[in-house]
């Protein structure tokens, strides 16, 4: 397993979510979501169809009342606790979750597998 540094918890505000890239710059490849004072991380990849992100700019992977997590290229909704769609294309799939780990100092770390390749830029 290796521990991804992401943010300090502060620089998430509740009702908010922040992508982050892995390894080299580009596309995010995960986000977190900051929800009634919990954290819940996902893989930034659609369900429905597998390699597509899911913001439509820069950390908008809410929707307006932020209350579910959306798809901008297909209007899929999931569950921010659960990761599982509920309205869309895809429904009753589920997000992948990422393991958060939140250090001494309140920084937010990832926790993957060191093998993950989907986290991992391909080219």
């Amino acid at each position: 397993m290796i521990r991804i540094p992401l943010c300090h918890v502060d620089e998430l505000e509740d009702g908010s979510a922040m992508g982050f890239t892995y390894k080299s710059p580009g596309r995010d490849k995960l986000f977190v979501v900051k929800h009634q004072g919990r954290l819940h991380a996902w893989l930034n990849d659609c369900p429905h169809w597998p390699g597509s992100p899911m913001a439509w700019r820069r950390d908008a992977y809410l929707n307006r009342d932020a209350t579910r997590i959306v798809c901008s290229g297909h209007g899929a909704e999931f569950e921010i606790h659960t990761g599982r769609c509920t309205h869309g294309p895809c429904l009753g799939d589920s997000l992948q979750p990422v393991k958060l780990d939140i250090d001494a100092e309140w920084r937010i770390h990832a926790v993957i597998p060191a093998e993950a390749s989907k986290l991992e830029d391909k080219g």
